[in-house]
């Protein structure tokens, strides 16, 4: 299950730049390949700002695995670490990084640290009506 779970990452996610830097890819590597008798459960607990490409990348996953049940919820940054290092969830969406205490208390239970992958930035932003006092 973890290499069709980097497969996910790889080919249904369509990694892009991470942080302004073009992601570099060995030219050897190659591309991902489908395989059969893939099946179960793909749990994500994490980040509401991020439900919408979570459920993006499911439903491309699912269009290649339709056996699988993918679940998200979207429930914040904070419950990410937890769900991981519990084992209830195999993707932990934040829009932040891994507190080192967290990544410690993963790596006590697992043996090794939790593998991050940058996919996008989140940003916020604030409007405001052209006659509002705050503007000046």
């Amino acid at each position: 299950m973890r290499r069709v779970l980097l497969g996910l990452a790889i080919s249904a996610l369509g990694l892009g730049p991470a942080y302004g830097q073009a992601v570099k890819v060995d030219p050897a590597t190659p591309a991902y390949q489908k395989v059969s008798g893939v099946s179960g459960n793909i749990n994500s607990v994490g980040s509401d700002t991020m439900n919408n490409m979570m459920a993006l990348w499911g439903e491309t996953f699912q269009k290649m695995y339709p056996n699988v049940k993918i679940q998200i919820e979207g429930k914040g940054s904070t419950t990410a670490p937890p769900a991981l290092i519990a084992g209830t969830s195999q993707f932990g969406p934040m829009s932040r990084a891994m507190k080192p205490t967290e990544i410690d208390q993963f790596e006590q239970k697992y043996g090794y640290k939790p593998t991050q992958i940058r996919t996008s930035y989140d940003a916020l932003a604030v409007y405001v009506n052209k006659d509002n006092p705050s503007r000046s």
